[in-house]
């Protein structure tokens, strides 16, 4: 199969390009908020720095704490979806349960920002990252745009993050993982926050019974411990931490 060989530097212009097609064009993007080191394209280059933003904001992948203190980045840790922001007001395509405190933050501190369509990235593991297209003038159609271009912005914004993603860590490898049954399980009861003896009631087995399989499963994931086990097993899908 042929691969795709195009750089971070040819991506980061695709999305340049259609955010002046858009009349966004001041463009900012984070491969991984839980970083507080800039992500690099192959020339060493601070990501961030390939794109034009607000004045206000200029080096903003320089500030280790932003992404604790931005109703934007608040709302990229919370939704997978594309959101519209609209001077202090967000909105996607589904209802959003924003709490007082954020709105209160997103009309507080704009950095410049009065518009823009911001693409979550949330890639399989832990990491998050987003790409923002907006305007410091603000535009009155913005929800018309966003509703026409959200999914194409979306698919540029996913492309991006995840070749940064290549080029700061290595690909992933990916695996065959044969879980059984009862492991996942285990495992399942397990991010549920029960104990081995809660596990071994509920399935009626012992509890040497159910560190046999949590350990199998550990082996299995290539992990050590039960915490790291349930965590690997949830971004992978076999397992929900969600309450």
């Amino acid at each position: 199969m042929a691969q795709d060989t195009q750089t971070i530097g040819l991506l980061a212009a695709e999305i340049q390009e259609a955010g002046h097609r858009l009349g966004l064009p001041l463009v900012a993007a984070c491969a991984d908020i839980s970083s507080a080191r800039a992500a690099l394209d192959e020339r060493g280059q601070p990501i961030g720095a390939l794109f034009d933003f607000t004045a206000d904001a200029r080096d903003y992948w320089n500030w280790s704490d932003l992404a604790l203190r931005n109703a934007i980045i608040a709302v990229v840790r919370h939704t997978a979806e594309p959101f519209y922001y609209d001077r202090g007001e967000i909105g996607g395509w589904q209802t959003m349960a924003l709490s007082d405190e954020l709105i209160e933050q997103a009309r507080e501190k704009d950095y410049a920002v009065r518009a823009a369509i911001v693409a979550p990235v949330h890639l399989p593991g832990t990491t998050i990252g987003a790409v923002l297209w907006a305007s410091d003038t603000g535009r009155p159609d913005l929800v018309v745009l966003y509703r026409e271009h959200a999914v194409a912005l979306h698919g540029l914004a996913l492309r991006f993050v995840a070749a940064c993603e290549v080029v700061n860590h290595g690909p992933s490898p990916i695996l065959v993982h044969p879980l059984t049954r009862r492991e996942i399980q285990c495992l399942k009861l397990a991010a549920a926050g029960k104990t081995d003896g809660e596990i071994g009631t509920i399935l009626e087995v012992a509890i040497p019974t159910v560190r046999f399989h949590l350990r199998k499963a550990s082996a299995k994931l290539g992990e050590m411990g039960r915490l790291r086990t349930v965590q690997r097993a949830a971004e992978l899908g076999f397992v929900a931490t969600r309450r």
